[in-house]
């Protein structure tokens, strides 16, 4: 009991509720970078080594962005072979032997063999 009165005032703390979101995004904001910019060409090279990936059964290395708030996000990065190609959704499977993705093909911003 007597641990309870030496902190009486730390957890009698008040937190406006606008306070607790502006914290909320603050924290979310942490980390997080803004969706760079692909010119065309580059893109064209991204779709035609993705497009061999799944003809030739080659891995690639593809890093793309996964949006958090607005034009802000995050990046992720995988590897794998190219399974299928959803053209209606405009994304692609990447499959590897642990895991598999379906990555959005406008969210690309790197890929490597």
């Amino acid at each position: 009991m007597a641990k309870k009165m030496d902190d009486l005032f730390d957890s009698m703390r008040v937190v406006l509720p606008e306070q607790r979101a502006a914290n909320l995004e603050n924290i979310e904001m942490l980390g997080v970078e803004p969706r760079p910019k692909i010119d065309e060409e580059d893109f064209g090279e991204m779709c035609f080594r993705i497009y061999d990936s799944t003809q030739y059964n080659y891995p690639i290395n593809v890093k793309w962005f996964i949006p958090q708030k607005g034009d802000l996000g995050t990046f992720e990065s995988a590897w794998g072979v190219v399974r299928e190609i959803d053209k209606k959704y405009e994304q692609f499977k990447l499959v590897s032997d642990w895991e598999s993705h379906w990555i959005n093909v406008r969210d690309l911003v790197s890929v490597k063999k």
